[in-house]
């Protein structure tokens, strides 16, 4: 069998958003990634509560018209 060639990869890790290596231990490759995966996760939280308020709504409005129907 023959054998491979095969470099050395240093143990790394990948920016969770550009996907560049770093070093482990680290999340982000820059401070802009930072940046831009906080106001993700900010835009994210909020249309999580949107649509919680928006469901909620729902919810009780159909509660309201079944016991106004049933009355």
């Amino acid at each position: 069998m023959p054998k491979r060639n095969v470099d050395y990869i240093p143990p790394h890790t990948h920016c969770k958003v550009c996907g560049k290596p770093i070093p482990l231990g680290k999340v982000y490759c820059s401070k802009e990634c930072m940046e831009k995966d906080m106001k993700q996760q900010k835009r994210a939280k909020r249309m999580m509560q949107i649509y919680i308020i928006s469901i909620s709504a729902l919810f009780a409005a159909l509660l309201m018209y079944s016991l106004y129907v049933s009355a």
